[in-house]
């Protein structure tokens, strides 16, 4: 897995430049945020069957807290916070559904893959919902580990039934306390449930195919 790509920026910076040349006078120096590109590789697996539908993912539904850039971490039991200096380049609803959509096109084993706002003819549509997504120290001195709870749900789209659930957890230690080593350690955890994810959605979608075609032939 490549190194992270990082961009910084500061408050004064994105003021200035919209027009207010005066802003270093005005406002007080912010301090730069660090911006990370999440780099999270699901290597498509020979075992996945291959399908003949096309899927939507939806955006997972998540927390107030998960929802925004910022990385998570709980540094003691029952309280969340967040790095100071960094943040993804997208909320961490929209990193983990581009993730998604990249292993399954990566797969090569959809006729067709897409978001669900983009208008896709889905047979199926694949929601989530995300329940954890943080670094957890676990002893003060960490590194911490990074623990990912989604819950998976895929919907028959034509017949409004839901075909399969699943819930999906992962734990990934960090390997150091700095905040690199720790993003690092986010994708990795995301990469390895994506792999579940994808194999699950793939056999459980040509499942609920296969019943279908049996009760039409039966009829």
């Amino acid at each position: 897995m490549s190194a992270h790509r990082s961009a910084t920026l500061t408050l004064g910076a994105l003021i200035c430049a919209v027009g207010l040349s005066a802003c270093g006078s005005i406002l007080p120096k912010a301090n730069p945020l660090e911006i990370l590109q999440p780099q999270v590789s699901v290597a498509p697996d020979a075992a996945w069957p291959q399908a003949d539908w096309q899927l939507a993912v939806s955006r997972p539904a998540t927390n107030d807290m998960l929802d925004s850039p910022r990385l998570a971490v709980s540094p003691t039991p029952g309280r969340i916070e967040v790095y100071q200096g960094v943040a993804w380049d997208d909320t961490v609803p929209g990193v983990v559904q581009q993730a998604t959509l990249a292993a399954f096109e990566d797969s090569g084993k959809l006729r067709a893959v897409g978001h669900q706002s983009s208008g896709t003819r889905a047979d199926f549509i694949l929601q989530l919902d995300l329940r954890d997504y943080q670094a957890v120290y676990r002893t003060p001195a960490g590194p911490p580990e990074i623990v990912l709870t989604i819950s998976a749900r895929l919907i028959d789209f034509s017949r409004s039934r839901v075909v399969a659930s699943r819930v999906f957890r992962q734990t990934v230690p960090a390997t150091a306390a700095d905040v690199h080593a720790v993003a690092h350690a986010f994708d990795g955890a995301l990469a390895s449930v994506l792999h579940d994810l994808v194999g699950w959605t793939l056999d459980a979608g040509n499942q609920a195919r296969a019943a279908d075609k049996a009760v039409d032939r039966k009829r």
